[in-house]
């Protein structure tokens, strides 16, 4: 390959890490399934189906976002700005590269963007977290109809 005679060999593992990454995302199955064969009268199922079909396409953009982010990594090692915060210009720290080898921002530039509300999301969260607040704004609520009974 042409393009590793470019690698400088301080990135070459991370090269080699990214390559297996892009690889592996490649292979994934991204079809967002065949149409529905339900018959409108199985609500239930078609409900089932619908759900099942949502969180193919939620996998199949994560994927692709990150196949995307993968992809950059390694422009970026070819072309010799990999390891650079794009927001501070100052280095990623190494363990932060070991950790997220696609990241484009050293620690204190993340914190930077998402101080300004441009922070890069990559998960989902979890169903806890939105069943707390769902929990706590209904608990708010009964709070707030109690006090009001008080008055």
């Amino acid at each position: 390959m042409s393009r590793n005679s470019r690698i400088v060999a301080r990135w070459s593992k991370h090269y080699q890490q990214l390559c297996v990454e892009r690889d592996r995302l490649l292979d994934r199955d991204c079809s967002s399934g065949e149409i529905s064969s339900v018959k409108i009268d199985d609500l239930g199922e078609a409900a089932s189906e619908e759900s099942q079909r949502c969180l193919a396409l939620v996998a199949a953009r994560a994927t692709q976002t990150s196949i995307v982010d993968v992809l950059e990594a390694i422009r970026r090692i070819e072309r010799g700005t990999y390891g650079i915060c794009e927001m501070t210009g100052e280095p990623i720290e190494p363990e932060r590269l070991r950790a997220i080898p696609w990241t484009r921002y050293s620690l204190q530039g993340q914190k930077e963007l998402e101080k300004a509300g441009f922070g890069h999301r990559h998960a989902l969260p979890g169903l806890e977290s939105a069943r707390e607040m769902v929990l706590t704004e209904g608990e708010e609520d009964g709070a707030e109809e109690e006090s009001d009974k008080t008055e």
